[in-house]
């Protein structure tokens, strides 16, 4: 028999977005996550490929990111939202990347990240863990 948890806020998920709410909250309240599997079984770990975001201005830009979101997206995104993720991803990632996620690097960029191109974007964006 499990002893009861106390704890200011519980996580239900343990995806990339439970866990990361979790690392962001860890600090200053007690957090629970509870999952339907072991942490490790979440969907985000199988996920193909990556996280898009605009993290080379220099070849890329918001617009287009926004852009290619609403096209992959068939008329069923609502374009604000579309917008916020996009534009909040790349602190999003550098978040991650401050919290130790080791995203692989690119050895002929002067160690820049790996950036890829999947399907649905013109462009590389695509941060990924080897």
């Amino acid at each position: 028999m499990h002893r009861p948890v106390s704890t200011d806020v519980l996580i239900v998920g343990s995806g990339i977005a439970g866990l990361s709410l979790a690392l962001k909250l860890a600090g200053t309240v007690r957090v629970a996550v509870i999952a339907k599997a072991q942490l490790k079984e979440g969907s985000s770990l199988y996920a193909q490929g990556g996280i898009a975001a605009v993290l080379n201005p220099a070849d890329d830009s918001t617009e287009d990111h926004v852009q290619d979101t609403l096209v992959a997206g068939a008329g069923l995104c609502h374009r604000d939202t579309v917008e916020f993720v996009v534009r909040n991803g790349p602190d999003a990632v550098r978040g991650l990347i401050d919290a130790g996620v080791p995203f692989t690097r690119d050895t002929t960029a002067d160690g820049a990240f790996h950036l890829t191109r999947e399907g649905g974007h013109s462009h590389r964006r695509v941060i990924h863990a080897a």
